[in-house]
């Protein structure tokens, strides 16, 4: 390896494992298995923000001896991606035995996702209201190079968004990825009916990833979208970013984006374009975010981050809860009230837990005082300044074969925008405690995937704002559960 010593891995007893804080350069990866005989795969390039997938055959060390005529071969494919920070990992995906010919060097394509069924929540709050539901993402790779992702997100409940989304991603050279997709999306209704027209939305997507040198990449690409069935609905936005990486441990990036906030893809929480938990139509929308970041991998296990940054957002959304059992939700205009400020991140890395804590410092909008008249909430809009502690625990637990994640977010008063948005370095932006749990249960041979049992609970501790008969908040309380399979 480049810049890094020779380190070994062991896997797990599914054939899984993990080399973090891996830095960008040239690879060397040696492949060994009891009773095979080793193989060796060099110069794998492993770009800042880039992936590569090998494909290793692993021959029988006895039949080789034997000089047999047939030979038993076992493919494993090894995928080496970036994390959701800069640092690269090492992964390996699956591990299958098939025979295959020397004539195609062709292998069947190995699909990967999974298939959730979740509870009506069994406590909500501030307006929301949850009912039974599903989602699924089923991945495909269609070439050495390519792959096909389907997924989509549907609710009984009209309050709950559904739709579905199809994206095609490849690569057309060693330093450039590429991807397309297309996102129809029902809005959650929360009002009247006759208004769901105003609701929908459909979005086709595109960006690239193209690494100019072995210092800079370039990110880019644009969503074009149309809400509701009206031509002045129509949007474009941009992105566009640029990272620089001096030396092997430090990279600095500048970005901006007129794109919705994305969460990361979790297979429990499931994407963010159908799981938005504020009530804005799809034509009210309107984003703005321009970044400055700075990380560095001071050990092999311990990562900084620091970043200035500033968001602005046209409309507000607040949930509203009267005595009557009247529910609602307060849309306000903010585009003239930007937010702006900065961020400090650490994250540690162990065997099998991983931690970070991070602090924001922005301005936002709060309210002055309680008012027991929804309509009297816009008129007590005020601009502050927040501080936001945040603090991550994620840990796979062998034992038990348990996941965890838990986020828990510490804002300094009520805040009736949000704050800090476009983070990513924590799964979860909702305020309070989060916290997903995911049991595997026992399988059988036959089947082939993962059973999960899993619980999903959302801002458990609920910051509300207002006297009793009108509690407001900005992200509502749910607990549920479901069964998920992984395949």
């Amino acid at each position: 390896m480049q810049n890094s010593a020779e380190r070994m891995v062991f896997t797990d007893k599914s054939g899984a494992f993990q080399i973090p804080h891996l830095l960008p350069g040239t690879y060397s990866i040696r492949i060994s298995m009891p009773r095979f005989l080793s193989a060796m795969k060099q110069d794998v390039q492993l770009n800042a923000g880039g992936s590569a997938i090998l494909t290793v055959n692993l021959q029988n060390a006895l039949e080789v001896v034997r000089r047999a005529v047939s030979r038993d071969r076992e493919d494993i494919a090894w995928t080496l991606r970036s994390s959701r920070s800069t640092q690269p990992v090492l992964r390996l995906t699956e591990n299958q035995s098939r025979e295959q010919t020397f004539d195609t060097q062709q292998q069947s394509p190995e699909y990967s996702g999974y298939f959730q069924v979740y509870s009506k929540s069994v406590e909500t709050s501030a307006g929301a209201q949850d009912g039974v539901g599903s989602q699924f993402s089923v991945t495909m790779p269609l070439a050495p190079k390519s792959q096909f992702t389907l997924n989509g997100q549907y609710s009984e409940s009209p309050t709950e968004p559904r739709g579905f989304g199809a994206t095609y991603e490849f690569a057309p050279t060693d330093r450039h990825r590429s991807q397309i997709g297309v996102k129809v999306r029902q809005g959650a209704l929360f009002a009247d009916p006759l208004q769901a027209s105003s609701l929908r939305e459909v979005q086709v997507e595109y960006g690239e990833d193209v690494q100019w040198s072995d210092h800079i990449v370039f990110t880019y690409g644009a969503a074009i979208g149309r809400a509701e069935a009206a031509s002045n609905r129509n949007y474009l936005r941009p992105k566009f970013g640029i990272s620089w990486v001096p030396e092997a441990r430090t990279t600095f990036t500048a970005s901006a984006t007129t794109q919705a906030p994305a969460a990361v893809d979790d297979p429990i929480r499931g994407k963010e374009y159908f799981d938005r938990t504020l009530y804005v139509p799809p034509a009210l929308e309107r984003y703005s975010h321009a970044e400055l970041a700075v990380s560095r991998v001071v050990t092999e296990n311990l990562e900084l981050a620091a970043a200035i940054f500033r968001d602005r957002t046209d409309t507000q959304a607040l949930f509203v809860s009267t005595g009557e059992n009247r529910q609602g939700v307060v849309i306000f205009d903010t585009r003239n009230r930007p937010s702006q400020g900065f961020r400090l991140h650490m994250n540690r890395r162990f065997r099998n837990v991983e931690t970070g804590i991070g602090y924001t410092s922005a301005n936002g909008i709060g309210i002055k005082m309680a008012s027991a008249d929804p309509n009297e909430l816009r008129k007590q809009m005020v601009a502050r300044q927040f501080q936001v502690v945040s603090a991550r625990f994620k840990a796979d637990v062998d034992t038990t074969n348990t996941e965890i994640t838990a986020i828990y977010r510490w804002t300094s008063g009520f805040s009736a925008s949000r704050i800090d948005s476009y983070q990513q370095l924590f799964e979860y932006n909702d305020p309070t405690l989060s916290l997903t749990v995911a049991q595997n249960l026992p399988g059988w041979r036959m089947f082939p995937g993962t059973i999960q049992a899993i619980l999903d609970a959302r801002n458990l501790f609920e910051h509300s704002f207002g006297p009793n008969q009108t509690p407001v908040a900005q992200y509502p309380r749910l607990v549920k559960g479901g069964i998920n399979i992984k395949f």
